[in-house]
Parts: structure tokens; C-alpha cells; sequence
């Protein structure tokens, strides 16, 4: 383990001194669950978002990748409107 210095604030301390003797753990193993649990929680939200952008990457209908832009498709669209007469 590696040593760390922190401050909290006075309730925290309070706090975590009452949940210690609560639940029998000591208040470095309560800092330490609640380090790794918003450490799990930020791998967790980095994990969901590639997931997010990886299927956006890929059409929809196939799951492959997209083969297209958005540039494109607003220039397609532009070029046939401008071709329209109406």
C-alpha cells in the first residue's frame, strides 16, 4: 500500500468516525472503498461511452462501419435542392 496524506472537512471526519466504529472497519478501509468505488464508477462511465461512440460510428442497419459523413449527405441534399426548379 502507499501512503497518502488528505484533508476533509470537520463532518466528514465526524462522520466517517461514526460509520468506522458502526460497521467495525477502519476509516482507512472506508477511504479506500470509497476511492475504488468512484474509480469502478469512472471506468465504468469511460467504458460506456466509447461503447456509445463506437456504435455511432456504425450504420445502424448493418453494424458496419459508416461509409459515409454527415458533410456529405448535407452536401447531397443541398446539390438537390439546388437542381430542383420549384
Amino acid at each position: 500500500m502507499i501512503r497518502k496524506q488528505i484533508f476533509i472537512e470537520e463532518q466528514q471526519n465526524q462522520a466517517l468516525k461514526r460509520l468506522a466504529q458502526r460497521t467495525g472497519k477502519s476509516e482507512g478501509a472506508l477511504i479506500r472503498e470509497a476511492v475504488g468505488r468512484r474509480l469502478a464508477e469512472e471506468q465504468d462511465a469511460t467504458a460506456l461511452w466509447e461503447t456509445l461512440l463506437e456504435r455511432w460510428s456504425q450504420d445502424p442497419v448493418s453494424n458496419q462501419p459508416r461509409t459515409w459523413r454527415r458533410d456529405d449527405l448535407y452536401q447531397e441534399r443541398l446539390e438537390k435542392f439546388d437542381a430542383d426548379p420549384h
